[in-house]
C-alpha cells in the first residue's frame, strides 16, 4: 500500500471476497434471527447491486456538475465505474432491506446490522489499495511508527503520512464486536447504534483525510452526512422513546448541537480564521476534535438510553 499507487485488481479481490463473508455473516445471522427465508435470499441477492448503485449515485449527485461536464448523464447509473461513497453503501443497504422485508425491516436490521459494519471495516482498508486515506505527512524522523499500518508511504514524495483508513476501519470493527456483544434489547436498536457511534467518529476522521474528497465550499461532504447522520439517529431514539422526559431529551440535543458548533470552529481555527482561537495550534484543535467526537458518541448513547428505560418501564 503506497499513496498515489492503484492496485485496482487487488482491490477488487480483496472488496469481492469483503462483500462473500459479509454476505456469509449476514446469512448465518438471518438463520439466527428466524428470517423469512425468501426475503432473506432476496436480501442477501440484491444487496450488493443496492449498495454499488447508492454508493456511485451519491457520489455523482455530491459532484453533479463535474460529473456531467467530465462524462455525461448517464455515467451517474454507471455503477461499475469509480467514485463511491460510503455514505452512499450504508444508504443503499437501509434502502434494499426496507423494500424486501417490508413489515419486518426492523428485525431484518437487526440481523444484518453486524455484517453492514464489519463490511464499512473491510470497505475502509480496501482504500489502501487505492493509495487513498492518508492523513498528514510525518516529517519527523522514521521509527516504529513509520510503517503500516500506522502510516502509508509516498512513493513520490518519500515521506510518510498518517494511515486513516486503518483508523477509520478500525472504530468500524470495534462496533462491530460491540453489536455481537451487546445484550439484545428491541428490533432496529442496532441500526441506529451503529450509524450513530460510527457518523460520530467520522465527524473528526474525515477531518483528518488529505487525500481526495468532495466539498462543497469550505464543509467536507462526509462530515456534513456525518453530522446529519447522527442528527438522525438521535431523532429516531427521540421518537422511539415516546412522550416525556421533555429535559432529558433536550439536553441530549443541546449536547449535539455544542459539538457541531464545536467542530465548525475548530475547522475554522485550523486554518487561522477565528480570532479568538489563534492560541490553539493543529495539534490542540484535533484533540478537542477528538473530545468533541466523543461526547457526540456519548450523547447518542445517552438518547438510547433513554429510549431503552421507557421501553422497559
Amino acid at each position: 500500500m503506497n499513496i498515489g499507487v492503484e492496485n485496482t485488481s487487488v482491490y477488487i479481490i480483496f472488496m469481492v471476497l469483503s462483500g462473500f463473508i459479509s454476505l456469509c455473516l449476514a446469512y448465518k445471522s438471518g438463520i439466527k434471527f428466524n428470517l423469512n427465508i425468501k426475503q432473506m435470499w432476496a436480501t442477501l441477492l440484491l444487496m450488493p447491486l443496492f449498495v454499488l448503485f447508492f454508493s456511485h449515485l451519491l457520489y455523482c449527485l455530491v459532484d453533479i456538475e463535474m460529473v456531467i461536464y467530465d462524462n455525461s448523464f448517464w455515467y451517474i447509473f454507471a455503477f461499475w465505474n469509480s467514485g463511491h461513497m460510503v455514505f452512499g453503501g450504508i444508504l443503499g443497504a437501509i434502502i434494499c432491506i426496507l423494500i424486501i422485508s417490508k413489515k419486518q425491516a426492523a428485525l431484518f436490521f437487526e440481523a444484518f446490522t453486524p455484517s453492514i459494519a464489519i463490511m464499512v471495516a473491510f470497505t475502509r482498508i480496501a482504500e489502501g489499495f487505492l493509495g487513498q486515506g492518508y492523513g498528514e505527512y510525518w516529517e519527523g524522523e522514521t521509527g516504529c511508527l513509520t510503517r503500516f499500518p500506522f502510516m502509508i508511504y509516498d512513493i513520490d514524495n518519500e515521506l510518510w503520512a498518517w494511515a486513516i483508513f486503518v483508523l477509520e476501519a478500525l472504530v468500524a470493527l470495534c462496533i462491530f464486536i460491540f453489536l455481537i456483544k451487546k445484550a439484545k434489547t428491541w428490533n432496529g436498536d442496532s441500526i441506529l447504534l451503529f450509524l450513530g457511534l460510527y457518523s460520530s467518529a467520522q465527524v473528526i476522521l474525515e477531518s483528518l483525510r488529505r487525500d481526495d474528497f468532495l466539498r462543497w465550499g469550505f464543509v467536507r461532504i462526509e462530515q456534513l452526512f456525518a453530522a446529519i447522520c447522527v442528527l438522525i439517529v438521535l431523532i429516531f431514539y427521540g421518537i422511539k422513546a415516546g412522550k416525556g422526559n421533555f429535559i432529558k431529551k433536550s439536553l441530549g440535543f443541546s449536547v449535539f448541537l455544542i459539538t457541531v458548533v464545536s467542530f465548525i470552529l475548530l475547522e475554522f481555527a485550523l486554518e487561522g480564521r477565528v480570532s479568538f482561537l489563534l492560541f490553539l495550534d493543529v495539534s490542540s484543535c484535533y484533540i478537542l476534535m477528538a473530545i468533541a467526537s466523543i461526547i457526540m458518541g456519548a450523547a447518542v448513547l445517552y438518547m438510547r438510553n433513554i429510549c431503552n428505560k421507557t421501553l422497559k418501564g
